[in-house]
């Protein structure tokens, strides 16, 4: 995730919950990133550039349009920073475009390409004399063809393409003298196909998927590790008025982890007054990934013993603006789950990923936003996760059981948007992780607009990050920074 500039980022859809029936291997939801593109923009550029404590700074600039049949996006950037922990200095370079020309009235191609190159210090531990670097290069491609067939069907086939080098240096902090290096190459390549079907009551997506990877390392069994999977998959929306039925289904096989057969059904149902009710049902798989199952390192020793995750899933919800001024949205959920992975610690700088048989996760979800009201608007949310170990009916450790959210907005929808944001985590982790977590982390965003003509737009702003120094880690190796602050410039034309 980290080496996608959130520049180049048009929207995020989040999936809670299995989505195994549509994505495959999901366990828990998929977080769905979409890229911007150029292909129904007129031309527009962006220049920005911020600085901040500690030699951070954030330098981008993107271009973006349509000439003839030809769309375009492109973005160039560098993140940089001295870090705000010891050892957790940062340098990347990146840069990435998206071209979609029409070949025909209904016949659309799209090529996108991304390149990033970065380095980092990774973490520190003085009790092991112990600090640890990386260097990663990642370049990812993809090219599609989008087609209308009829006003009732489309067909979308895609082929995808990622390489990645990285490299951890493991050096002595009384030295600072390199003692061990670990070497990744991780290549991964894939297709799939869409049918899209519109057709009375149905919304029907028919599919296929193929994708296959390959790890090089020093660090894993054999040097070598590959995986190849592939899937069928059939959905569906039927819509009866304000009753809505998306069932689904969808076939995996794997060579390394056998095969998974995940169904689901969803139903929503629409009430006066802006309301929703939901309910959903679904079965849903998780394969292990390369590093817990063949990689070792100093922290991390690997278990190629690992059973792929299988999982329950049942929620029920509502989400309202019937109330004045207030939209409400709650959410009940259930996961039941074999074969869970879980880390297991093995010292305070070290663990192992392991199958623990069984496990029951539920819990209750609340997000509530106000209405604007001289400019100003609040939101919140809360969540509370119990996690129960259902062999020795323990509670589990390690895992999120409170989160809480809170912020003030204010945009007087014309020059001036602030955005006062606090969030809490209690991780309920286990005592030798040495984890501090009795805070809320403050984050102030301020912007401003000094000159608006022409669609030409000039803009400062600031970010003052964890205001009252705050402490919100569930590791101590991996403590959060205290205050910092940053402030930019950004011109759009």
């Amino acid at each position: 995730i980290g080496s996608l500039p959130v520049q180049n980022i048009e929207k995020i859809e989040v999936i809670k919950g299995p989505a195994s029936s549509a994505w495959g291997s999901s366990l828990g939801g998929v977080i769905n990133i979409i890229t911007k593109s150029g292909d129904n923009s007129e031309k527009s550029g962006m220049l920005s550039a911020s600085y901040g404590e500690r030699n951070t700074g954030d330098f981008r600039v993107e271009a973006s349009g349509m000439q003839d049949r030809l769309g375009y996006y492109v973005d160039a950037g560098r993140l940089q920073t001295d870090g705000f922990r010891p050892h957790n200095d940062f340098s990347g370079n990146n840069a990435y475009a998206k071209l979609t020309y029409d070949l025909t009235e209904n016949t659309r191609a799209l090529f996108a390409m991304g390149f990033d190159k970065l380095s980092r210090g990774t973490v520190e531990v003085p009790e092991n004399d112990l600090f640890i670097t990386n260097d990663m290069e990642t370049l990812k491609s993809t090219v599609s063809l989008n087609s209308t067939l009829n006003a009732e069907t489309e067909l979308n086939i895609a082929a995808w393409q990622i390489r990645r080098i990285y490299d951890f240096y493991n050096n002595l902090l009384s030295s600072g003298a390199e003692f061990s290096k670990n070497d990744y190459e991780d290549n991964s390549y894939g297709s799939f196909a869409k049918l899209i079907m519109k057709r009375g009551q149905h919304n029907a997506v028919l599919g296929a998927d193929y994708d296959a990877s390959t790890l090089e390392s020093n660090a894993i069994s054999g040097n070598k590790q590959g995986r190849e999977k592939w899937a069928f998959f059939a959905n569906d929306t039927l819509s009866f008025g304000q009753l809505s039925l998306t069932p689904g289904i969808r076939y995996d096989n794997t060579n390394t982890n056998g095969d998974f057969t995940s169904p689901s059904l969803g139903v929503t149902y629409k009430l006066p007054d802006s309301t929703l009710l939901r309910a959903y049902a679904a079965r849903g798989f998780s394969i292990p990934p390369f590093a817990a199952t063949f990689g070792d390192n100093l922290f991390y020793l690997s278990n190629p013993g690992l059973k792929m995750e299988r999982v329950w899933s049942y929620q029920l919800g509502a989400e309202t603006a019937a109330l004045k001024h207030l939209w409400l949205k709650f959410s009940a959920f259930r996961h039941d789950i074999r074969d869970v992975i879980s880390n297991e610690v093995l010292s305070p700088t070290s663990f192992t990923a392991v199958n623990k048989g069984r496990q029951r996760r539920q819990g209750l979800e609340i997000e509530a936003r106000t209405t604007p009201l001289y400019y100003t608007s609040l939101t919140a949310g809360a969540a509370y996760l119990n996690t129960r170990d259902l062999d020795n009916g323990q509670t589990v450790l390690n895992v999120p059981q409170r989160t809480y959210d809170v912020g003030l907005v204010y945009d007087d929808e014309t020059s001036f948007k602030a955005l006062l944001k606090g969030h809490s985590v209690y991780w309920n982790s286990d005592p030798l992780t040495q984890g501090k977590y009795d805070n809320f982390i403050f984050d102030l965003h301020i912007s401003k607009t000094l000159y608006s003509r022409d669609k030409k737009m000039f803009d400062v702003f600031a970010d003052i990050n964890n205001i009252f120094n705050g402490s919100q880690y569930a590791l101590a190796v991996y403590r959060n920074p205290e205050r910092w602050m940053e402030a930019g410039l950004r011109y759009t034309f």
